[in-house]
């Protein structure tokens, strides 16, 4: 089953973490463990992670190509307008033919429809030969034109202008065109060949002309210094592409860690990204995250990264993130691996779908309180419950499989003697989803404030909104800690009087007023009349319905094109 496609883009504020403090204001945390299309990873190898890597850096490249040598064709037309009668005059023709096709090229390569590398090189051949053709034609009329009219100083001068533009075309295509040594060879050297095949092919037809060149010596001289010029420039252009493209391969095997190869980036946040991994030996694709190398200097953050794996592998709750492994890279930089997820976050599902239905959105959080259960009764409480923390997978065979995320925030209750990993007077949490006792700072918070997030998170999913809308991430900790929500009936949102009871009861400023625990939560939600309206045969038709939209979609798009 192919799965919908998820937002690539950053999380809104919605999804931004704050943590408030005298000094700081530390890591939004919105990564997460996932992949918005396809039907979940095949075995992944290098070389296709290495197509993949040269896909995009080939389309940027040549787009930036483009742009120089347009820039570089047009600022020549301008000044061969204001000298018609030299050889650059003569070719103002081909410069501005040259300069809108180096553009044209750009702008398609600035489109967002996707290419294939094989479309990529494509364009690149048709780009750079083109160019030099162009250039090749063009050298032999405009000298054709010189020799006719005896203007052998322009002649000469022309001559040179070509054979530095050859120069230069090779430079660029070694230097910033991603290639093996073979491919750049066979360009270059075409390249190469075309100053001397324009003089030679004047000597040819202007054989009995006595105004080639005043003398066979000086044509003599201009042939070898053309071809020592076109020999060097290749030279360095050939070496250029080698050395690129060796470091290329260098950079990527250091994606390699430990037993894991990385492949896409699936989730940035402030804190670090993740990326679909595979291991190498158990060919079992996962979910790689990294802290940001910029942190590493910051004990309070590593302990923070670290306590989220050490927290989260102590949960065995099949609705809570499993984790595999953890290690730390030969430079320091600390990563653990956890299992991929193919689905979406609940921020991505409402935003492509709208508000759920009500008995949608009681069965996913029926499974999320069963995750934080057990969290609960280990004394964690995890702090940071948000929709973009809230995954829906399809595991097993099993549709809209919820899992609970990023354990980076949780708050261990049970044992007083360990370290503080947040000073004093900090806040934290996702202003949007806060319970008022974290917005107002107190430390001695229970499984409560969880419950309110989770009450938060029902609102956003029956509604498409936050229980509140402010401008600053203050200004949405003072509603949360004073202001009372507005029920969602309120807002002309049709949901069940039982679950809005619920959700209003979960979003009750005391943390007495609320439900005692995530399981007490848990079977009020499953005595909602609502409850029943969605169970594992919905589950899979919806997600059957968008695969045949997707595939729908992209067989009109190819059809299309």
């Amino acid at each position: 089953m192919k799965l919908p496609e998820t937002r690539s883009a950053k999380q809104t504020e919605l999804d931004d973490e704050i943590v408030l403090e005298p000094t700081r204001v530390a890591d939004a945390e919105a990564a997460s463990p996932t992949a918005g299309s396809g039907s979940g990873p095949t075995q992944t190898t290098m070389a296709k992670s290495f197509v993949s890597d040269t896909e995009l850096l080939l389309r940027q490249r040549l787009l930036v190509v483009a742009l120089i040598w347009g820039v570089l064709t047009g600022v020549r037309y301008v000044f061969a307008l204001f000298d018609p009668n030299t050889g650059e005059g003569l070719a103002s023709g081909g410069l501005l033919a040259r300069t809108l096709f180096s553009f044209a090229i750009a702008a398609l390569l600035a489109e967002r429809r996707p290419f294939q590398l094989r479309q990529l090189r494509m364009i690149e051949y048709l780009y750079f030969g083109l160019l030099t053709i162009s250039i090749l034609v063009g050298q032999y009329v405009v000298s054709s034109e010189l020799i006719t009219r005896g203007d052998e100083i322009s002649l000469i001068s022309f001559d040179k202008n070509g054979v530095i533009r050859i120069l230069l075309l090779m430079i660029l295509y070694g230097t910033m065109i991603p290639n093996d040594a073979k491919r750049a060879t066979r360009v270059i050297l075409s390249m190469a060949l075309c100053p001397v095949l324009v003089l030679a092919s004047l000597r040819v037809a202007y054989s009995g002309s006595a105004t080639l060149f005043a003398d066979q010596k000086q044509i003599n001289q201009i042939v070898i210094s053309n071809a020592l010029f076109c020999v060097l420039g290749a030279g360095v252009a050939i070496a250029a592409a080698y050395v690129m493209n060796a470091l290329r391969k260098d950079l990527h095997k250091a994606k390699r860690l430990g037993q894991y190869e990385l492949n896409e980036k699936i989730g940035e946040g402030g804190m670090g990204a993740v990326y679909l991994a595979e291991h190498r030996l158990l060919k079992r694709p996962c979910a790689l995250k990294l802290i940001n190398p910029e942190l590493q200097s910051n004990p309070v953050t590593l302990a923070r990264f670290e306590r989220e794996v050490q927290s989260a592998a102590t949960l065995s709750h099949p609705n809570t993130i499993e984790i595999f492994d953890y290690g730390h890279t030969d430079d320091g930089t600390f990563y653990y691996v956890m299992e991929y997820l193919p689905g979406l976050s609940l921020a991505d599902l409402v935003c492509k779908f709208g508000p759920l239905p009500a008995g949608r959105a009681v069965y996913i959080m029926r499974q999320v309180c069963k995750s934080l259960a057990e969290a609960h009764r280990q004394g964690m409480v995890h702090r940071d419950l948000k929709p973009a923390n809230i995954f829906i997978a399809i595991l097993g065979g099993e549709c809209d499989v919820a899992k609970v995320l990023d354990f980076g925030l949780v708050k261990t209750t049970t044992s007083p003697e360990s370290p503080q990993l947040t000073a004093d007077f900090t806040v934290s949490g996702t202003p949007s989803f806060i319970a008022p006792e974290q917005a107002q700072g107190i430390r001695d918070i229970d499984g409560r404030a969880d419950i309110y997030a989770l009450g938060a998170v029902l609102y956003f999913l029956l509604t498409g909104k936050p229980p509140f809308e402010k401008e600053t991430p203050v200004a949405l900790m003072i509603a949360h800690a004073s202001e009372q929500v507005r029920p969602m009936s309120e807002l002309g949102v049709e949901v069940p009087a039982d679950l809005e009871a619920i959700v209003m009861k979960c979003l009750a400023k005391s943390p007495a007023d609320r439900f005692d625990d995530a399981r007490d939560l848990a079977t009020a939600l499953g005595s909602c009349q609502c409850a029943a309206e969605w169970n594992d045969s919905r589950a899979e038709k919806w997600w059957m319905e968008q695969a045949d939209r997707q595939n729908s979609a992209a067989m009109a798009t190819s059809a299309s094109h």
